[in-house]
């Protein structure tokens, strides 16, 4: 995942992000941020809802065996804004944080999923 600003750091303007995009070579999740095109679809959707994946999601991607809830685990910080439309909120479920787990800008730490998940159940 790499913003708008990453992107112009490596020598690109606004122009060959544009067609990069066109040409599906750079996916836009959200305003200003773009992945991979064979970027993990939960990934891509965590991203787009402004988080990164975390907790199941993010061991089931992680090759662990992980009970599938139904929902999409993903981190925010507390100071982030959830962009997930209201009528799909149900199918995720959020972890609000005061400091970013350990991981990249895209998932967490394994580890990290795993103290997320331990939290996580409903026991």
């Amino acid at each position: 995942m790499a913003s708008a600003a990453d992107l112009h750091a490596l020598g690109l303007g606004d122009i060959d992000i544009r067609l990069y995009a066109s040409y599906g070579t750079l996916r836009r999740v959200r305003r200003g941020w773009y992945i991979l095109p064979d970027t993990d679809e939960t990934v891509a959707e965590a991203c787009r809802w402004g988080g990164r994946l975390t907790c199941l999601s993010a061991l089931a991607l992680y090759g662990d065996d992980v009970e599938d809830d139904g929902r999409l685990h993903i981190e925010l910080r507390r100071s982030d804004v959830l962009r997930v439309p209201a009528e799909l909120r149900d199918r995720v479920r959020v972890h609000w944080t005061r400091r970013p787990s350990a991981g990249g800008r895209a998932l967490v730490s394994r580890a990290a999923a795993r103290r997320q998940a331990l939290a996580c159940r409903p026991w």
